[in-house]
């Protein structure tokens, strides 16, 4: 899986601009002292991480890759010429994606005081290959001021963000270019169903100012109110400084709490050292630090939660509410289609947005026009372009299955594809291109069925 044919390999690397040769020379991997740590984290999250490990422990020095997840799966899969020691990352289903392409080493949890479970997620995973070192919850963010100036409505779950009134007032980023996205749009699917979860981003998509190139623009664009509504991971809606104290964030009820983590690659050429780093971030400290306001992350150690905090929620208290949800997001699912999910959403969503803005707005105008002027043959019309538009390229049998998503891969800019995904991408653009013209058709002829009725009506 992932793999090329390295002489297309090599000439499509260079066309992208990318380099073959190791940032560092090759003398450095066999430096016993050199922890090469791959993360997606941002400077300000790892830093002081790198700071208090060099502390701790001064026999290593940590040699810091920063890159956005996709592209770090990218990098370990496809680039063992630069070796990398840890992976340091947020989403569970890109070490899903290592793991089964055999790139994760056997590792051991550090202690023992730190529980197997959280809500309904294993906080490491079952077959010992990676291990929760935080904790995420996703949801939705809005600036205060911004919705009371429009009159908005306050969000409480993912169907809330279908409702018309947002149109041209919600954010997010692309789950190709963000794992925490990935990870949002992941669950939707999963609690409500292939065909049904894609309706709703679908839907949501109509409502869409844009969509940023990282995870991080969603809530600096809430905050600078550039949008009203972000569809974000909670840590941050708790990083925007002072601007942070109009913003309000809340986790859907089919939310869960998903471990951010660490693992140690197989071909790791300092595992002592790597070791040592996924101790010192589970060590009393490491957790300690992740409540510094530049970091801002939920512990996975239990005895931290020591109060009420509502900036900081307590993941292992269980309510009432917590006790009758029993959904269980299953990362082997999510990892197995990762890349499939990343190809559709961009297909359906990212590239479409205009097309999904022009049809979702009448679709809502002429379903609000019906509720005061009632006529069957728009309803009907209505009804078709609503199902039309919705359809997935994709069965949900096949997004399951192995076989399907074996070798699909959403590229850097500039590497092209294998032949098979490339034949299967231009047959699922001609899908959506079809139904969206049809359903743009159909939305249309019942506007005009509505303008005729209206202009009977008149004196």
């Amino acid at each position: 899986m992932f793999r090329l044919v390295r002489k297309c390999f090599t000439a499509c690397l260079l066309l992208a601009g990318l380099s073959l040769v190791p940032e560092k020379g090759y003398a450095e991997y066999d430096d016993p002292t050199t922890v090469t740590v791959l993360t997606s984290f941002p400077a300000a999250f790892f830093e002081p991480y790198q700071e208090a490990f060099a502390a701790r422990h001064p026999e290593y020095r940590l040699r810091i890759l920063n890159k956005k997840t996709t592209t770090a799966l990218f990098h370990i899969l496809e680039r063992p010429n630069d070796p990398v020691d840890v992976f340091w990352a947020s989403a569970s289903d890109a070490f899903e994606v290592l793991k089964a392409n055999g790139r994760l080493a056997p590792v051991t949890p550090p202690r023992k005081d730190i529980p197997q479970v959280v809500r309904n997620h294993p906080l490491n995973d079952p077959d010992g290959r990676y291990v929760g070192f935080a904790l995420s919850g996703y949801g939705i963010l809005w600036n205060e001021d911004y919705l009371a100036e429009r009159r908005l409505p306050l969000p409480q779950g993912w169907e809330d963000l279908k409702r018309p009134a947002y149109r041209g007032h919600l954010g997010i980023s692309a789950p190709s270019r963000s794992g925490t996205t990935h990870l949002m749009v992941e669950t939707v699917l999963q609690v409500q169903g292939w065909e049904k979860g894609w309706a709703t981003w679908n839907e949501i998509g109509g409502n869409l100012a844009t969509v940023t190139a990282r995870s991080y623009g969603v809530a600096d664009g809430v905050a600078r109110k550039r949008f009203g509504i972000g569809i974000t991971i909670d840590f941050l809606s708790r990083s925007q400084g002072p601007e942070a104290e109009r913003l309000a964030f809340v986790y859907p009820r089919d939310n869960v709490f998903i471990p951010a983590n660490v693992a140690i690659v197989e071909e790791a050429p300092n595992r002592p050292g790597a070791e040592a780093f996924i101790a010192f971030l589970l060590s009393d400290e490491g957790q300690a630090m992740l409540a510094r306001p530049e970091i801002m992350r939920l512990p996975v150690l239990p005895q931290l939660y020591v109060q009420d905090d509502p900036s900081f929620p307590n993941p292992y208290r269980i309510t009432e509410r917590d006790m009758d949800d029993r959904f269980m997001f299953d990362a082997k699912l999510s990892g197995l289609r990762y890349e499939l999910v990343n190809i559709l959403f961009d297909e359906l969503i990212t590239f479409r947005l205009d097309d999904l803005k022009r049809i979702w707005g009448l679709i809502h105008r002429g379903e609000a026009i019906l509720r005061d002027y009632p006529d069957e043959t728009a309803r009907d019309l209505l009804r078709q372009a609503r199902a039309t538009i919705i359809e997935v390229p994709v069965t949900a049998a096949d997004s399951s299955d192995a076989d399907f998503n074996a070798g699909l891969r959403r590229m850097p800019r500039g590497v092209p594809t294998g032949e098979r995904q490339r034949q299967l991408e231009e047959e699922w653009r001609l899908f959506i291109r079809d139904r969206h013209e049809k359903a743009l058709d159909l939305a249309s002829r019942a506007m005009e069925r509505l303008a005729e009725l209206a202009a009977e009506r008149l004196p």
